[in-house]
């Protein structure tokens, strides 16, 4: 037995462990959220089901991958290559054979619907930018994961050297920290508001592994439960991790982002209809969108027309450079089209303009009764007669966040935030018999931390005034954009 114990200490194909870290919490869906599963022929696009109970799965490998991006965004900014820091914790990327294994170990979760509620489906459409309307055969629909949707959450630090611990924790941190405050959306269509979250509940415990009594706390632990009922939560990992190992010195990584966020308090002027169909016999045929048994204002629809008015206000502006289509690409990611020269595909890129999914607070739902009228005789179509529920006032809070902005980037959102709080850009259906038109104040906060604010009927001061106006002139005054500048 003690032969082969020596030669198990002393080979080198055994990785050493000097401590063992295991932190849960768990991970709270605020909005919608799609991971992607195998279609079964009632919708196009299925959320991922575990093969065992059919409940919502949350794989290790998205989660992984998710902490892993917001690793390298903290280290080296928006879309900077990877630092080399990121291969500390989470060890080298796919396709390295040289590397090492990563310490950490993220793992799967089964999630929890809500109380009362059900998997909810979406339709989504291709946008023609020429006409504004739905594009021929680009009509889909998928399946989403209801806001309040819990994932338990977990995963494992291996600690090999305790000369490295500290290190190691303050890159977990910097890591987990995107799950806390935000900055962290999980499944598809992240950048139009689905899969955001917010955590709760966090735990962490250590076991020293450099003592007998170490190793036999970790091997006995419940692995359903391995962190005791008697140990404290806390409101986010930093916390809970510092609390487990109060007299380790943990110094996290300098944060190298550069964003602009937007908050917007906006109010409906009007009626509001992002369409959907209705679920019951009884309902109207047409209801506005809900979810998670709330209105919402999907960011998919808003990124839409912003899009839209964006292309308007680029093409005026840049018109004797004739790259306007070039600037709207650089916010709001490429559309992908196939090229006529060789068919193929553009390079997907995600949106650097991210818009958030927002609920509708303090309004009400009204039916309405319309009909269709033939433009020849000026009669009724027979036959058209349809009943709509549309979400009538309210208010909702909107963000945007524009990741590693220029000043001339800044300018044409600027202009975009003029129209929309002035009610110059509808959201939603039926905008010509006056829908989705929106009023409100901004707040912007700068990537150098000043802010400024956009009061009601866009009222500013001096100091905002100037500076803004500075902005919208880079926006003017750049050099032509070139196609290879567009993925800046």
């Amino acid at each position: 037995m003690n032969k082969h114990t020596s030669e198990l200490t002393t080979s080198d194909n055994v990785r050493p462990m000097a401590a063992r870290w295991i932190i849960t919490g768990e991970i709270l869906l605020e909005t919608a959220a799609h991971f992607g599963g195998e279609g079964d022929g009632s919708v196009d696009m299925t959320i991922l089901r575990d093969a065992k109970d059919g409940g919502p799965l949350l794989p290790g490998t998205s989660l992984a991958g998710a902490l892993r991006s917001h690793l390298a965004d903290v280290l080296g900014g928006y879309r900077s290559p990877e630092h080399r820091d990121v291969t500390v914790l989470f060890g080298v990327a796919r396709g390295d054979d040289n590397g090492s294994q990563s310490p950490l170990i993220v793992f799967d979760s089964l999630g929890f619907l809500p109380g009362g509620l059900a998997v909810e489906i979406r339709d989504g459409v291709g946008i023609d930018p020429a006409t504004g309307t739905a594009e021929v055969h680009k009509k889909f629909d998928f399946e989403v994961l209801p806001a309040g949707t819990c994932f338990p959450l977990r995963v494992e630090l291996i600690v090999e050297d305790l000369k490295q611990e500290a290190r190691l924790l303050g890159l977990l941190i910097a890591a987990l920290d995107g799950l806390t405050e935000g900055a962290i959306a999980l499944g598809m269509r992240r950048s139009r508001g689905l899969g955001a979250l917010k955590t709760r509940n966090w735990k962490a415990i250590r076991h020293n592994l450099t003592n007998n009594q170490g190793w036999l706390g970790w091997l006995t632990c419940d692995h359903e439960n391995p962190i005791p009922s008697e140990v404290s939560s806390y409101s986010s990992a930093a916390e809970a991790i510092r609390s487990a190992y109060t007299t380790l010195e943990i110094k996290l990584p300098v944060d190298h982002r550069h964003r602009l966020l937007v908050d917007l308090d906006l109010a409906l002027a009007g009626d509001l209809l992002v369409r959907s169909p209705a679920s019951d016999a009884g309902a109207p045929d047409v209801v506005h969108l809900h979810s998670a048994g709330k209105p919402v204002l999907p960011g998919t629809s808003l990124a839409g027309v912003m899009r839209a008015q964006a292309l308007r206000i680029a093409r005026l502006v840049r018109e004797r450079h004739d790259d306007g289509e070039l600037w709207v690409d650089r916010l709001f990611g490429p559309r992908l089209e196939k090229k006529k020269e060789d068919s193929q595909k553009e390079q997907a890129e995600a949106s650097r303009l991210r818009i958030s999914e927002s609920f509708i607070e303090n309004g009400s739902a009204r039916r309405q009764t319309r009909i269709a009228i033939d433009r020849f005789t000026g009669g009724v179509v027979q036959g058209a007669l349809f009943d709509e529920e549309v979400q009538a006032g309210g208010r909702l809070h909107v963000r945007f966040e524009l990741r590693k902005p220029e000043d001339s980037e800044i300018g044409l959102l600027l202009l975009l935030l003029k129209d929309l709080l002035s009610g110059n850009i509808p959201v939603g259906g039926a905008s010509s018999v006056g829908r989705g038109f929106l009023e409100g104040t901004a707040r912007i906060r700068l990537p150098d931390g000043n802010e400024y604010a956009i009061n009601s009927g866009l009222a500013v001061d001096e100091k905002t005034r100037d500076h803004f106006n500075a902005c919208i002139k880079a926006f003017h005054e750049a050099k032509p954009l070139k196609q290879r500048e567009v993925r800046s």
